[in-house]
């Protein structure tokens, strides 16, 4: 028992804790490794996000018009080019797009005399 004891009482202080330098080049390779790895994963998910991106626009632009919109489209395109009374007795008319334009420049015109 008395040699355990002298044995234990001669060993250095820093038992427990390494005491060689760190592996420098290690940390240096598994630290690119991270890097060339986050790099890889985010042009992965810009590449998917483009592709998906396209892809929603390709559907759009070329997904068929519903029946309902192209008869509302119509009746808006019919009062924005035809004359129309609103108000017979007032004698208010809706006038086509390019006639109150026409008249909307000429007015500016004649204030401008």
């Amino acid at each position: 028992m008395s040699s355990e004891r002298t044995a234990t009482a001669t060993a250095p202080h820093t038992a427990g804790f390494e005491t060689g330098e760190p592996g420098f080049r290690a940390i240096g390779i598994v630290g690119g490794v991270i890097v060339v790895t986050l790099v890889a994963i985010l042009l992965g998910v810009q590449a998917y996000y483009d592709s998906v991106l396209e892809q929603q626009i390709f559907v759009k632009q070329l997904e068929p018009v519903s029946a309902q919109l192209t008869v509302l489209r119509a009746r808006e395109d019919a009062q924005l080019h035809s004359y129309q009374y609103i108000d017979r007795a007032k004698g208010t008319v809706r006038l086509p797009i390019e006639r109150a334009m026409d008249l909307l420049i000429q007015e500016a015109h004649a204030k401008q005399k």
